[in-house]
């Protein structure tokens, strides 16, 4: 199962950073871009399918909706998530390109060491400044690979389900509405996300109402009817399934944190 992290998918300069040691994160995509560094030891990546292993002092830059896993089992190692706002003259220009991994220059990877990678953000201005450099230096040090096919077809589908989510959403109205045969359509489906529509379509949906819950203004029945659960029943079977939680025990369990 391909997981879709929604956390990851926001705009308005949504930024996280954080340095890693022992962990591994499944097959997962999301809206934002990654940039992985590591510090010492190795990373084993996976991205669209195909394994590599970064070495100390290489970088990989994901745009968004690369597939990706990543495992960290020595060393450790710098994970950087932001949205395309921070380097708005490079996504339109590069959109549909995805670089392997590389190198910095040794007077860059000092500066970005200092200003870039660590816990938490940089001051906002430094922040920018440093991921331009990140992808100077990626267009210099990577090579290019196209990713229009893996990128356009996940961003499609899930553009399609987000905007429609509380519509009752079928595979072949995604399949007409990209123009695609639905049997070709549905064989691309599964290649690419691993598990069956529904299965995905409940996922989004989870999601979705995980962050609607979590605002006190939204009340279960409203989120469940804007996440497009159809009834309260449903909903409950759902996200019991995903999460162990009721929708109301999850709800009254994030107010809680907040108030903590």
């Amino acid at each position: 199962m391909i997981l879709h992290q929604v956390s990851n998918s926001r705009g308005n300069f949504n930024y996280n950073a954080y340095i890693y040691h022992n962990v591994y994160w499944a097959p997962h995509f999301h809206g934002n871009y990654e940039l992985i560094y590591v510090f010492e030891g190795v990373a084993d990546i996976s991205v669209n399918g195909v394994a590599d292993v970064l070495g100390q002092g290489e970088l990989i830059l994901l745009p968004p909706y690369t597939v990706h896993s990543l495992r960290i089992t020595e060393g450790s190692t710098w994970v950087g998530v932001f949205s395309e706002d921070f380097i708005s003259s490079y996504a339109k220009e590069y959109k549909y390109v995805r670089y392997s991994k590389f190198k910095c220059s040794a007077d860059v990877e000092e500066i970005l060491k200092k200003y870039l990678f660590f816990e938490g953000a940089p001051e906002h201005f430094m922040h920018i400044a440093c991921l331009y450099m990140v992808c100077n230096e990626c267009v210099k040090n990577g090579a290019p690979h196209s990713a229009v096919q893996n990128y356009q077809f996940i961003y499609e589908v899930v553009n399609f389900i987000s905007e429609n989510l509380s519509q009752d959403i079928a595979l072949i109205d995604i399949a007409d509405a990209m123009n695609y045969e639905y049997h070709y359509f549905s064989s691309l489906f599964h290649q690419y996300f691993s598990m069956n529509f529904k299965s995905f379509i409940n996922l989004l949906r989870f999601e979705r109402s995980c962050a609607l819950l979590s605002d006190k203004d939204n009340s279960v029945t409203s989120v469940a009817e804007a996440c497009g659960f159809g009834s309260i029943r449903n909903f409950n079977r759902v996200f019991k399934e995903l999460s162990g939680y009721t929708p109301r025990e999850y709800k009254s369990q994030q107010l809680h944190i907040k108030k903590a």
